[in-house]
C-alpha cells in the first residue's frame, strides 16, 4: 500500500521537472531563427520543385538526367547532356524560373548521352 504515494510523488516530480525544463527551454529559444530556418528550407524545396518541373516540361532537355540542388535560392545543376546547346538551354530555363537567384551550371557535355537516351 505504501507504493501508491511513492509512485504519485515520482509522477508529480517528473511533471514539475518537465514543466520547468519546457519553460526554461522556451525562454531561451529563438523562435525567429526557427521560423527563418523553416522558411529557408521550404523556399529552397519550392524553388527546386519549380526548376525540376520547368526542365521536365521542356522537350529538349526533359529526356536527360539533370540533378537540381538549391541552397538559399542558388541552384546547382549537375548531370550530363549531349551538346553545349542542351547545357545552355537547361541553364536558361533555370534562370527564368521564379525563385532562382543564381545558377551554377555544372552540367557535363558528353555526346554519348544522346545515344544512350535514344536506346531507351
Amino acid at each position: 500500500m505504501r507504493q501508491k504515494p511513492i509512485i504519485a510523488a515520482v509522477v508529480v516530480i517528473l511533471i514539475v521537472v518537465a514543466v520547468g525544463y519546457y519553460s526554461y527551454g522556451d525562454r531561451y529559444r529563438n523562435i525567429t531563427a526557427d521560423v527563418n530556418s523553416v522558411d529557408k528550407y521550404t523556399g529552397d524545396a519550392a524553388t527546386t520543385t519549380r526548376v525540376k518541373t520547368a526542365l521536365a516540361l521542356n522537350k529538349q532537355v526533359s529526356v536527360f538526367d539533370i540533378h537540381v540542388e538549391t541552397s538559399n535560392n542558388n541552384v546547382t545543376l549537375t548531370g550530363q547532356v549531349p551538346t553545349d546547346n542542351d547545357r545552355r538551354v537547361a541553364e536558361e530555363i533555370v534562370r527564368g524560373t521564379k525563385g532562382v537567384a543564381t545558377v551554377a551550371n555544372n552540367l557535363k557535355v558528353d555526346p554519348k548521352v544522346e545515344a544512350a537516351s535514344a536506346e531507351k
